[in-house]
């Protein structure tokens, strides 16, 4: 849900304390952005599967949630890696100085969209400039400011998203925001009606998604067992999206009680179909991949907005030490 979007500023000053564990534990702490879900899948799957053990590392998947903040729980030395939500969050690490970097990039593509009613005359998200839109005070400073830029969308037409769906679903004018992998579900099935989807990623909306974050110092000193967890991830993510999803959906049902096998085989089913995880450059680099040239893009266009100095070092905020290397390979579209 779009909830799991802590805000992309809080905390990021505590990042600058983070301890390093021993060099000999192999014991990888890893959190994530909100509570089990297919969203999360693929980590689920590696645990599930034994594929982090296999790969020599004892991971314990620690859920995000409402009012949890990973990166903060990496500054106390609680986590080693964590989940960040978009491109966003490893700028802001660079602009708080902050020693953790993006290992690995989930998602190629962000699931949010804005949602519709059906019958909505509106054809694209230009259509939508000067119309009221549902957000969350997390998206202010993200999606916010992208649709500013390119549609020239403002503030005026903010209204607050809280995460309950009847106001849209009551009012055939509305827009909010969502996921495409979760609020459409909840709408249909609360309003008897399939809503219109516009995904932001497909207008040119280029952050990545999920990111994996790892501290600074691993990748120095311990990039053995960032590798190993990086190549597993991708390996669950194969798996959970191309194989039997049976023994990650039992975890996550574990850990989430709220968790149905329709809600999982929905989200599962969209990220196949809207490419957020192969997609891309995956088709000739495998999954989890990333590149300078879309870094450097979605740098542009977020300091072109005044989000970041134009000198800012975005670089820092990622390294492609451990990935376009083919993991994944053989399932990408």
């Amino acid at each position: 849900m779009v909830y799991r979007m802590t805000s992309a500023l809080a905390g990021l000053l505590l990042l600058a304390g983070i301890a390093t564990p021993s060099l000999a534990a192999e014991r990888v702490i890893f959190m994530t952005d909100w509570k089990p879900e297919a969203e999360q899948g693929g980590f689920y799957e590696a645990a599930a599967l034994g594929l982090y053990a296999k790969h020599g590392l004892d991971v314990q998947i620690r859920s995000g949630g409402a009012g949890a903040n990973p990166q903060q729980l990496m500054a106390a030395g609680a986590v080693d890696m964590a989940i960040g939500s978009n491109s966003f969050f490893g700028l802001n690490l660079v602009k708080a100085g902050a020693p953790v970097v993006a290992v690995m990039a989930s998602y190629q593509k962000d699931p949010e969209v804005l949602i519709l009613h059906p019958e909505d005359p509106a054809n694209n998200l230009a259509d939508l400039k000067g119309r009221s839109i549902m957000i969350s005070d997390a998206s202010i400073d993200t999606m916010w400011e992208w649709l500013k830029g390119k549609y020239g969308f403002d503030d005026k037409q903010i209204r607050k998203y809280t995460g309950n769906p009847a106001p849209f679903i009551v009012d055939k004018q509305a827009i909010q925001q969502g996921y495409v992998t979760s609020e459409p579900l909840v709408i249909e099935q609360a309003g008897g009606f399939k809503p219109k989807l516009f995904l932001l990623a497909d207008s040119g909306y280029s952050t990545y998604g999920s990111l994996v974050l790892a501290k600074s110092d691993w990748v120095v000193r311990k990039p053995e067992i960032v590798q190993a967890f990086v190549e597993a991830s991708i390996e669950g993510w194969r798996a959970y999206l191309n194989g039997d999803s049976a023994p990650a959906d039992a975890l996550i049902k574990k850990g989430n009680p709220d968790m149905t096998d329709d809600i999982l085989k929905y989200a599962r089913d969209r990220m196949r179909e809207y490419g957020i995880v192969e997609s891309g450059d995956t088709k000739t680099m495998g999954i989890g991949a990333m590149t300078d040239a879309r870094w450097g893009e979605f740098f542009k266009m977020a300091s072109g907005q005044g989000l970041y100095p134009v000198d800012l070092d975005y670089k820092k905020a990622y390294t492609l030490q451990f990935v376009n290397k083919g993991f994944g390979l053989a399932a990408s579209h």
